[in-house]
């Protein structure tokens, strides 16, 4: 084998461990990073927080669950555990602060957004504990313990979500309604005009809107066949 061919072997086998290296390094850091001895100990000492919690040792529980959010600060379960030690030891104030950064990290984590409307109410700040009640409603599953829980607040406070969301589908309804007249009658126009392949895709969406107008919808379909057929 001539020295340039050997030269061209060696590059290629070196790129070849190159790229394997490149794919290990990537597999097993990324696994690394979901099974993090730092993500570990920050859930042993939020269960530590937790124990001392329910004991009533609120200091010690702040402490822990402050370390678990010192290692890992997205955290969002200590952060939302550190709400509830503040709030217990009165400081209404810091127990906001904790509540909202647990949001900020995961706006689906739930748990805050009840406890936030507690705490509002208990602030008497009564359109933002509304608002997060509404959150917790609209966010939770239907029949679930505290989305019933944030209805029944969400009464207390003059405010029925269920009434809102039919006011708002007899609007979407009429919205629909009012969408579908207008491309019958541009479905109409474009017949007359002629183009046939408009007014088709006209009367198809009048077809898709669904209109809760019987004649319309009937119409809709009479046409929108006959085009079809042509």
């Amino acid at each position: 084998m001539t020295p340039i061919l050997e030269y061209v072997n060696l590059i290629k086998r070196m790129k070849n461990y190159f790229i394997l290296s490149l794919f290990f390094l990537i597999f097993f850091s990324g696994e690394a990073v979901s099974s993090s001895p730092v993500k570990e100990q920050a859930k042993i000492y939020r269960e530590e927080g937790y124990r001392l919690q329910k004991v009533g040792d609120l200091e010690g529980a702040l402490s822990y669950y402050l370390k678990a959010v010192q290692i890992d600060p997205l955290n969002k379960e200590a952060y939302n555990d550190l709400g509830v030690v503040y709030e217990a030891m009165g400081d209404l104030d810091k127990a906001e602060q904790m509540y909202l950064k647990a949001i900020e990290i995961d706006s689906d984590y739930l748990p805050p957004y009840a406890n936030l409307g507690f705490l509002y109410e208990k602030k008497n700040h009564l359109l933002k504990a509304i608002f997060y009640w509404k959150e917790r409603y609209n966010r939770g599953k239907k029949g679930e313990y505290w989305t019933e829980t944030a209805y029944k607040h969400l009464l207390k406070l003059g405010v029925d979500p269920k009434l809102e969301e039919e006011r708002r589908e007899r609007r979407r309804r009429l919205i629909r309604l009012q969408q579908a007249k207008v491309h019958f009658n541009l479905g109409f126009k474009a017949l007359g005009k002629g183009l046939y392949k408009k007014a088709e895709e006209e009367f198809k969406t009048v077809i898709d809107l669904n209109p809760e107008d019987e004649m319309l919808l009937e119409d809709a379909k009479r046409y929108y066949e006959i085009l079809r057929s042509w």
